[in-house]
């Protein structure tokens, strides 16, 4: 009863409390403050990195629902087949249950389509989901365009997603797809044209067509297609098993699945549209189709179509309903409407549908990603965190300990100890929650700002809208982790200061427990060592120090933040001393000759010393947040060159010559409106070879830098031996030749090892005693003619092109399989991988073995009559380490060497069994293949081969514009080498596909604006197949390159709270401190001191203290910033490769020193300020007042 009755008496005198409290915190706005910037600073901190979540993954939700106008693919619940419950072959049935399902507030829009055959499958990750195939582009005929040399494999799709299918595909469409919700989202990607309304889609025949595929034909709107041939799939089965009957083609692809496609045709249709290709993303649909309208099929066909499951309904969902606040409120929505779909049954005929959810799949893989991207992002912010919680400590500290004396003085005046204990609680509670307010609204305003960097303190708008409102959970926590510690921490401090003695509670100075010193050594330590393991591992690429991986790894994650923090805390204490430092340097000038006694009486607090651990924690994350943010943006920066090449990079359909490359430019800029007389630009091209030194068999990737190259191509020092570009040039244009890693290894270069450097390219060699050189050799290889009057000469990829196979394996991933004894006779395997194969005894005769890899296979006893073979790589011999003992090689025809393989016993292919000379290849056509040409024809194939001794500059590790990957396994040269191999003239035009083209000052006029202009204008030539500015490609790296997405707002926050930080340090607490030291000051001028002296003493104590600190602060941060680099080299080579982007740059240090200068100088004046001020202040006061009340 009684414990009730207190309650209420407490919630009676709780509004009285708060008063009493929020004007006891008002009239000690010192200590208030102090408190107040803790707890707002840590909110702030802490609300912004969740909320940043909340944010991005908005963001991330709603690019993804940008790129994709599908969210559902519906399929028959139950497969194809005769008397099957539940399924129908009726399109016109099938298409009515669009009528029940857009009813559904839910449902915007739905239509019938044929494409990809049903999934039916738990997701992307079940074996089963690469075996659908869709409809693909068999043949294209029309008179309008160039279709003749069109290519319709789409390889990139294989390379941006699971390898289902590599050609281009086509959707055939009903009226659903041509209006309403559908037709808003397609016509969003419409670049010429018009996405067609149902009634044109019907009278026009109407057919939209991708811009890749429309450049490389040609095509224009309202160009007639004459007739497409489309295959469809009519049975599968996964490997190992056979398909016995097919009428018509056996395909495989690299799922491991064998389909039996046969082919329909469709005529007379109209392009209507052109449209941009979407992103690759999800690829439950496949990327990029061809879209017709389902008049052009006629009824039995879309009875075939839908017989062999390749009829489908699209559905879009009215995603202004679908929650965006969380990735997973919007799956639990979706899960709901999957489960009330497939629960019921459709149409008379009681069908059931299979609901594959597009956006839920899209989702899977986005909180991967957003979890790997938080996780990086947290790590990063640890050091703020404990920054901000620090601040928060000190303050309370130091508001606390001047409460000590005023608690101790009211228990004498007969104060309870719970009425004391409630006041105190009572004041940092409102000054708590009036922090926390502000930091949390503090927060929800910064992190748009946040997720709208685009660079370290740099911004841009966005086109999505975030709320990063968090959960009521959040909000709780973030509230206890601030004013909770704060309450919690006043409450142990005041019941410390209540059982303290009185005369210990009024004392100037409280006993302090000694600090474990010998814990802050050896975190320092353990940081130093990491640090130094970093440094040594990035410098020799290797093991440093610690050769035990889970020591090593151990020390390097822990390292930074025990480097971070030991080293502030032992350093604070050399910044401490910081006066004794200045006064043996300055003690005998006039400065301090009239005040160097009081200075020796004088001793910094423990007040002071925790001034300056804060200003070396925050100072050193000042440097560590500028050198990274910096840094990431110039690697972004680099890696949009290393990846254009140059301003502008151009991808032709065919080989042009530099004055028909400059034609396509300048009808670009008279396009776009610029005047191309009046604005210069360079061009150059990167000519490739395929090379092999004198006497061996080995074939090397050969790239050509012509002269004037360094004008145009934007190189980087990392990317050549040593650091002079120039030097660099001047060789290559003469005799020289720099060689990447994989081909140096090859080359077996004499201290190769020795000269790598860190960022992969390696020292210059040019001016070394010892050069070593190497004689290049280049086979030309030519078909001709006995006949001079034949127009063309077929190439060689025509050449093989004729050649008939049974069925086709091409591209499939067999490497290590055991197909040992298989039939495999007459097979495709252009491009597989046979690395490693098990194909001991097997039936090859005839197979076409065009770019296989074979490397390694094991061809025992193998039948290999007659087989055509290309090994031919930039990536080396295919047939290095194949073992052929004892296999029939008898008429294997084709291009390459089998010097590198084992042929013990073998049949050769001239018939003659091998007898421990090897075996020669056969450069020739047989009598067949001639036939299968022209058989009126007399071809011969001649090579003339020409070399020349070129000598080694070292090791490089890319090209500017070209492939990373391929230059490890690449050797340059120059101009003047090419044309002794190739046999070219001075005069002599250079044809090459890709130009680069470098345009001066306008690449950077209108923020890149006028450039990316004149790159969609080229890429409307049909001449040209792709473009790429560095400009756009700069903003795609911006969030994927040097920093991770949102990455560059995070550190700059850091930079900026960090700074803050400083500041408020240096003004409030360093007020509160002087504030303790009143009389100290009043003594001061009691014996005698002058106004001036007493200002002079105390500016020189604390500006010295302050200093030094700020000096070691800078030097911590440069040591951390060195050791938390390894965290971002690995977390930014992750999100690359998510991405689907990779670049060499190594992230050399960036330091921003005039940037560190202005901060550290704001930080002095702050403090000069705070100083000035707060002792005018205490010399003003009347001295007998100040001493009586201390």
């Amino acid at each position: 009863m009684n414990k009730i009755k207190s309650l209420f008496q407490s919630l009676r005198a709780g509004p009285d409390s708060m008063r009493l409290a929020t004007l006891s915190a008002w009239r000690g706005k010192e200590r208030g403050l102090a408190v107040f910037a803790g707890v707002f600073l840590a909110t702030l901190v802490m609300t912004t990195v969740f909320s940043y979540g909340v944010g991005l993954s908005q963001i991330f939700f709603q690019e993804t629902l940008k790129n994709d106008p599908y969210d559902a693919k519906l399929d028959l619940y139950s497969e194809p087949g005769e008397n099957v419950s539940g399924w129908t072959n009726d399109s016109v049935l099938f298409t009515s249950i669009c009528d029940d399902l857009t009813a559904r507030s839910e449902i915007a829009d739905c239509s019938i389509i044929y494409g990809r055959q049903g999934i039916r499958t738990d997701g992307f990750f079940d074996e089963e989901f690469g075996r659908a195939q869709p409809l693909n582009i068999d043949a294209i005929s029309s008179t309008s365009g160039d279709w003749t040399n069109v290519s319709l494999a789409y390889p990139a799709a294989l390379e941006n997603g699971p390898p289902i299918n590599g050609d281009r595909i086509v959707r055939i469409a009903g009226d659903g797809l041509f209006d309403g919700e559908f037709a808003e989202r397609h016509a969003q990607q419409i670049l010429y044209g018009e996405w067609p309304s149902p009634e044109d889609a019907v009278e026009k025949r109407a057919i939209v067509v991708p811009s890749q595929l429309a450049n490389m034909a040609g095509a224009e709107i309202n160009d007639t297609i004459d007739s497409m041939t489309i295959t469809y799939v009519t049975e599968s089965i996964r490997l190992p098993g056979e398909i016995e009957e097919c009428a018509g083609t056996i395909h495989a692809t690299a799922m491991e699945y064998l389909y039996c496609r046969e082919s329909l045709t469709i005529y007379n249709m109209t392009v209507v549209g052109i449209y941009e290709e979407w992103d690759f993303g999800n690829p439950t649909l496949l990327f990029n189709p061809v879209f017709i309208s389902d008049v052009v099929l006629d009824d039995s066909q879309k009875i075939l179509l839908m017989d062999n499951d390749h009829a489908y309904l699209g559905l879009a969902v009215d995603r202004s309903q679908l929650p965006t606040a969380s990735t997973a409120e919007a799956e639990d929505w979706l899960d709901d409407l999957k489960y009330s779909i497939e629960s019921q049954n459709y149409t008379s005929a009681g069908l059931e549908l299979s609901y594959t959810d597009i956006v839920s799949g899209s989702i899977t893989f986005l909180n991967i990603f957003l979890g790997l991207i938080q996780t990086f992002d947290y790590i990063i912010m640890i050091p703020i965190v404990i920054l901000s919680i620090s601040v928060l400590i000190y303050g309370l500290i130091l508001s606390l300990e001047q409460r000590r004396r005023e608690v101790s003085i009211n228990r004498v005046m007969g104060a309870t100890a719970e009425g004391l204990q409630r006041m105190v609680l009572l004041e940092i509670l409102v000054i708590s929650s009036v922090a926390w307010i502000a930091g949390y609204f503090a927060a929800m305003w910064m992190t748009p700002l946040v997720l709208d960097s685009v660079g370290f303190m740099s911004f841009r708008s966005s086109d999505f809208e975030v709320d990063p409102a968090l959960g009521a959970a959040t909000v709780v926590t973030v509230a206890m982790m601030t004013i909770g510690l704060a309450i919690l921490f006043a409450r142990s401090r005041t019941k410390r200061f209540l059982a303290m003695e009185i005369e210990e509670g009024v004392r100037k100075v409280a006993e302090v427990k000694e600090p474990r010193r010998w814990l802050h050594w050896l975190m320092l330590a353990i940081g130093l060592l990491a640090m130094v393991e970093s440094r040594l591992e990035d410098e020799t690429g290797g093991d440093g120090l610690l050769e035990n991986f889970f020591i090593d790894s151990v020390v390097l994650l822990t390292g930074p933040f025990l480097l971070w923090i030991g080293g502030a805390l032992v350093l604070a204490r050399l910044g401490a001393s910081g006066p004794k430092l200045m006064k043996a340097i300055l003690g005998k000038t006039p400065l301090l000759k009239d005040v160097k006694r009081g200075l020796s009486t004088s001793g910094s607090s423990e007040s002071i010393d925790r001034l300056a651990i804060i200003m070396l924690l925050t100072l050193s994350i000042v440097t560590l947040a500028a050198v990274q943010g910096f840094t990431g943006t110039l690697v972004d920066e680099k890696t949009a060159s290393v990846e254009t090449g140059s301003d502008l990079q151009v991808q032709f359909n065919s080989a042009v010559s530099e004055s028909e490359a400059r034609d396509a430019l300048k009808l670009a800029f008279d396009s776009a409106g610029i005047d191309y007389s009046q604005n210069p630009s360079l061009a150059t091209s990167v000519p490739i070879l395929i090379t092999t030194e004198v006497g061996q068999s080995t074939t090397y990737l050969t790239w050509v830098l012509l002269d004037g190259h360094d004008d145009v191509l934007q190189w980087d020092p990392q990317a050549i031996p040593g650091d002079d570009v120039g030097q660099f040039s001047t060789a290559i244009s003469t005799d020289w030749f720099t060689a990447g890693g994989d081909v140096a290894e090859q080359l077996d270069i004499p201290g190769e090892r020795a000269q790598r450097r860190r960022d992969g390219s390696g020292e210059w060699l040019g001016d070394s005693d010892d050069i070593y050189s190497i004689t290049l050799q280049f086979d030309e290889i030519s078909v001709s003619f006995g006949n001079d009057t034949e127009p063309e000469e077929p190439s060689l990829e025509e050449i093989f092109s004729v050649l008939q196979s049974d069925e086709n394996w091409s591209g499939m991933d067999f490497s290590d399989a055991d197909l040992s004894g298989r039939d495999l006779g007459m097979y495709d395997f252009t491009a597989a991988d046979l690395s490693g194969a098990n194909l001991r005894g097997a039936n090859l005769s005839g197979a076409l073995l065009v770019q296989t890899d074979l490397r390694g296979a094991d061809l025992t006893g193998a039948n290999l009559s007659n087989v055509a073979i290309h090994a031919q790589n930039p990536n080396g011999n295919l047939l290095q380490g194949a073992n052929f003992t004892s296999a029939n090689l008898t008429g294997a025809w084709g291009f390459y060497s089998l010097g590198a393989s084992v042929t013990t016993n073998s049949t050769c292919p001239n018939g003659i069994t091998e007898n421990g000379s090897g075996c020669v290849s056969i450069d020739d056509l047989p009598p067949e293949i001639r036939f299968l040409l022209a058989s009126d024809i007399d071809f011969e194939i001649s090579k003339v081969s020409r070399n020349t001794t070129i000598q080694f500059a070292g090791k490089h590790s890319f090209v500017p514009g070209l492939s990373p990957s391929d230059a490890n396994q690449a050797i340059v040269i120059g101009e003047s080498t090419w044309r002794i191999l190739t046999g070219a003239n001075d005069s002599d035009e250079i044809n090459q596909t890709k130009w680069f083209f470098e345009l001066g000052d306008l690449a950077d006029e209108q923020d890149g604006d006028l450039l990316r202009r004149i790159r969609v204008e080229i890429e409307a030539d049909s001449r040209v197949s792709s473009a790429v500015d560095w400009s756009t490609k700069h903003r795609d790296v911006e969030r994927n390159g040097g920093m991770i997405f949102g990455t560059p707002g995070l550190l700059s926050l850091q930079f900026v709270v960090a700074s803050l930080a400083s500041i408020a340090s240096a003004f409030v607490f360093l007020s509160l401190v002087l504030s303790q030291r009143r009389k100290d000051l009043a003594i001061l001028q009691a014996i005698g001191a002058s106004p001036n002296q007493v200002i002079r003493l105390t500016l020189f104590e604390i500006l010295s203290i302050v200093l030094v600190s700020m000096v070691l602060g800078v030097i911590l941060g440069v040591g951390i910033s060195q050791a938390f680099n390894g965290f971002f080299s690995i977390f930014g080579f992750i999100f690359q490769i998510f991405g689907g982007a990779s670049t060499p740059i190594e992230r050399d240090l960036v330091w921003p020193w005039f940037e560190l200068f202005l901060v550290n100088g704001a930080v002095m004046l702050v403090v000069i300020l705070a100083l000035f001020f707060t002792t005018k202040r205490a010399l003003n006061a009347d001295l007998a007042t100040v001493l009586k009340g201390e």
